[in-house]
């Protein structure tokens, strides 16, 4: 490691020790965003995509889909957005596409996987991509058949999310590995996956991308279960690893460049500001979480949503942050979604 390199590393690992800043103001009373998780009664039945407002809870809507394929904490990834639409997998049968209009779901369109469930996706400007248990899908804009499709590099059944960066899809399966498929400039998927260089041994689930950046949180759970390191990619090759004291690092999203990770094994959110080289700040304990485990997150507005579990029912959590608090989180509220199982978490502006 460069001087640089160690440099960063050290003052990231430092900021895991300092205090919690104070804000006066992460939600206003007229912030009516809305936090949406996918619900159902079990694995195998019908779902819906429940929406809530961040202050009330009190749900906005709640729109049907097919029955769920995964539980929570398998996978990530499960609620996606870009611009104005959104995509919905863990579904057996396919994956939902939703136009979002003025914060309503509107238009769902079915994409087809072959009779494969669909685990995880992300949106970009030229279509959609689907991750299921064996293949990474692409449907261009406007197509519900896959327009290209690769195999993944391991298949064994833990695929976990899909994410994009730097001209990249990259997918993490949970046995460890993390790999990267070439696109082509309309969005299409070419080659065999590439496994990234130096990601250190262990469990990744949630992977998020900024740019030309990859954030690939990594627990060690077989060789140290209260360790966790958090690497950044950039192509093939890993560029920073940054150390940190949570445990068991394993849910990420970001918002222009805004980050921020579900360490479950330490009930903590840990948050840092994303650059070309990396994490250019990281807060270990951004906040401490209340329940008994937390899964999904998403970062928007200045918004962070979480999908966690209290008591065996699903709890959905919203903080906030302000410049002035920096990568520090207040929370704003929490409550029950009012269904057995859920996965995902997927923030959306308010209803017009």
């Amino acid at each position: 490691m460069n001087r640089k390199s160690s440099f960063i590393a050290a003052t990231l690992f430092a900021n895991t020790t300092m205090a919690a800043l104070s804000a006066t103001s992460y939600a206003r009373p007229d912030d009516n965003h809305q936090i949406c998780t996918l619900g159902s009664s079990a694995v195998g039945q019908p779902g819906a995509v429940v929406c809530k407002n961040v202050l009330s809870g009190t749900t906005t809507q709640s729109v049907a889909v097919g029955a769920l394929v995964a539980a929570p904490g398998g996978i990530a990834g499960s609620l996606a957005r870009h611009g104005k639409r959104v995509l919905v997998t863990n579904q057996a049968q396919g994956a939902v596409l939703f136009e979002e209009v003025d914060g309503w779901l509107k238009s769902p369109v079915t994409l087809q996987t072959g009779g494969e469930g669909s685990l995880s996706g992300v949106l970009s400007d030229q279509g959609a991509y689907v991750l299921t248990g064996t293949r990474i899908l692409f449907f261009r804009s406007g197509q519900v058949t896959a327009t290209s499709s690769q195999p993944l590099l391991e298949a064994d059944g833990s695929a976990a999310q899909v994410t994009l960066a730097g001209g990249n899809a990259y997918v993490s399966e949970k046995s460890g590995s993390l790999e990267a498929f070439a696109l082509r400039a309309d969005g299409n998927v070419f080659g065999e996956a590439t496994p990234i260089a130096g990601v250190p041994a262990g469990v990744i689930v949630g992977i998020t991308g900024f740019e030309d950046v990859v954030v690939a949180p990594v627990a060690h759970l077989a060789s140290n279960a209260s360790q966790s390191t958090i690497p950044v990619v950039r192509g093939l090759n890993v560029i920073q690893i940054v150390p940190t004291k949570e445990v068991a690092a394993c849910w990420a999203s970001n918002d222009d460049g805004e980050a921020c990770v579900t360490n479950p094994g330490s009930m903590t959110v840990s948050c840092g500001r994303l650059g070309l080289d990396g994490f250019m700040s990281y807060t270990g304990a951004a906040a401490s979480l209340s329940g008994d485990t937390v899964f999904d997150i998403d970062v928007r507005d200045r918004l962070v949503g979480i999908l966690g579990m209290n008591d065996g029912a699903p709890l959905l959590l919203v903080y906030g942050r302000t410049k002035k608090s920096g990568d520090f989180l207040n929370l704003i509220t929490e409550f029950s979604l009012g269904a057995a199982t859920a996965t995902g978490a997927l923030l959306l502006p308010p209803l017009e």
